[in-house]
C-alpha cells in the first residue's frame, strides 16, 4: 500500500534527500506535496518527475515554472499550514529551517499527522506545547536528526536507562586554536569535515549551538532531565546516539555520516527499512572519543546552566540564533560574535521564567527580533 508523503522544505538539504529515499521506493510512497521557501526552479525536474497534485511556494512573488501538468499551487504560511494537513497526507516531513516550522507543525498535529521532524528548533522553542498538542491526537513524531533517530531507536522498549548521550563531530575548529575560530571567515565556517547540511546547520555545528539546541530536542523528545543528556566529541560521525544503563553498559547506534538512513527509518516507520545504503566496514574503523572544551564551545555549559532558570531560556537560544545565524552569513556579524551575542540577549530577559501559552511564545519571537537588531546597532557601532 503507497504511504503519500508531504514534504515541507523540499528544496533544502534534507528535502533533496527525501526526495533520494522516496525515489528508491516508488512502489511504496507518493510524493503528494512539496512546500518551499522560494527556490522552486531548483525542484522543476522532480516536480516533473513525481507530479505531486500540492505545491507550496512561500515567497509569494516566485511563480511556479511552466510544467506538463497542473498542481495546485499554495502561497506564503497558509500554504505551509494547507499541506501539512492534506486529509490524504499520512506523513509530513518537516525540514523547513527555523521557528516558521512552528505552525504547519501545529497543524500536522491537530489532523493526527505522522510528522518525521528534522527542525530541531520547533522542538527547542515549543517542546512544552507540542507534548500538549500530542496528547489529545494520534499524531506522532519521529525524529530525522541523525542523533536523535539513533536514540529513538536505541531505547526503544527500553527501560533502566540512566543517560543518553549525544555526539558531536567537532565542527571545522575542533582540533584548531581559539584565534582560529576568532578569525574564521564564511567560507572556512563552512568546510563541515563529515557532513553536507544547508548554511545555518553547517554554522550551527560549527561552534555546537547545534548540540546545545541537541539537548534540549532530546529533553522534550525522550523526557530525559538535563543532567542524564551527555555530549561527547566524536570527529568520525559513525556513532551517532549511545545510551547508557543502570549497571554502566553502553549500546551504541552506528552508520555511515548519511542522513538518508535517519530519513529513510522515519518514511518507513513503525515498518523496518529495507534498502540498504552505503555499508559500515568494521575493518581498519577508527572511532575517537573527546569531551567538550568549554573554553572553545561555551553554548554547552552555558545552556547547561541557563535552563535551569525556565523553559524560556531555551526557546531565546533558539530564536536568537536563527537572527545571528542570518546576519553572519550576509557578512554582518563576525562568526565569533554569535554565540556571546547569543549569550548576551539571554541574560537581557528580565521576564517570566516560562512560557504559559502559544502567544507569549509569538510574543517573545518579537522581543528577539527587536532587541537582536539593537544588540547588533551596538557591535557594529
Amino acid at each position: 500500500m503507497m504511504r503519500n508523503i508531504v514534504i515541507l522544505g523540499a528544496s533544502g538539504s534534507i528535502g533533496i534527500q527525501t526526495i533520494d529515499v522516496i525515489r528508491k521506493h516508488k512502489n511504496k510512497f507518493k510524493l503528494l506535496g512539496l512546500a518551499v521557501r522560494e527556490n522552486i526552479s531548483l525542484l522543476q525536474d522532480v516536480i516533473e518527475e513525481f507530479k505531486p497534485p500540492y505545491i507550496s511556494i512561500y515567497n509569494k512573488s516566485v511563480k511556479l515554472p511552466n510544467l506538463n501538468y497542473s498542481p495546485k499551487v499554495y502561497y506564503g504560511r497558509e500554504g505551509l499550514e494547507i499541506l501539512a494537513s492534506l486529509s490524504e497526507a499520512e506523513l509530513i516531513v518537516i525540514a523547513i529551517s527555523g521557528i516558521e516550522a512552528i505552525y504547519p507543525t501545529q497543524k500536522a498535529i491537530l489532523n493526527n499527522k505522522k510528522i518525521a521532524l528534522a527542525t530541531k528548533e520547533v522542538i527547542v522553542a515549543a517542546g512544552k506545547f507540542i507534548k500538549e498538542w500530542l496528547k489529545n491526537t494520534k499524531s506522532e513524531i519521529i525524529p530525522v536528526d541523525s542523533e536523535h533517530s539513533a536514540i529513538f531507536q536505541l531505547i526503544k522498549n527500553r527501560i533502566h536507562i540512566e543517560n543518553i548521550i549525544l555526539t558531536a563531530s567537532g565542527g571545522p575548529f575542533f582540533k584548531n586554536d581559539k584565534k582560529d575560530i576568532e578569525n574564521a571567515k564564511i567560507e572556512d565556517v563552512l568546510k563541515h569535515p563529515r557532513w553536507k547540511m544547508g548554511k545555518k546547520t553547517t554554522v550551527d555545528s560549527a561552534n555546537l549551538v547545534n548540540k546545545a539546541l541537541e539537548i534540549v530536542e532530546a529533553h522534550y523528545l525522550f523526557n530525559v532531565p538535563y543532567e542524564n543528556i551527555k555530549v561527547v566529541i566524536h570527529p568520525q560521525s559513525i556513532v551517532h546516539g549511545i545510551i547508557e544503563l543502570l549497571d554502566g553498559s553502553m549500546m551504541a547506534y552506528l552508520s555511515p555520516p548519511d542522513m538518508r538512513f535517519a530519513i529513510q527509518y522515519a518514511l518507513f516507520y513503525p515498518e523496518g527499512p529495507i534498502y540498504k545504503w552505503e555499508k559500515l566496514n568494521l575493518q581498519n574503523l577508527i572511532l575517537e572519543f573527546y569531551p567538550v572544551d568549554d573554553d572553545m564551545f561555551p553554548i554547552i555549559k552555558y545552556l547547561y546552566n541557563v535552563v535551569k532558570n525556565g523553559d524560556i531560556y531555551p526557546a531565546i537560544l533558539a530564536i536568537s540564533d536563527e537572527i545571528f545565524v542570518s546576519y553572519f552569513i550576509n557578512g554582518q556579524i563576525r562568526f565569533s560574535q554569535i554565540v556571546p551575542l547569543i549569550m548576551e540577549l539571554m541574560e537581557k530577559w528580565k521576564g517570566k521564567s516560562n512560557i504559559d501559552n502559544i502567544d507569549e511564545l509569538f510574543s517573545l519571537i518579537e522581543w528577539v527580533k527587536k532587541e537582536s537588531e539593537n544588540l547588533i546597532k551596538t557591535y557594529s557601532s
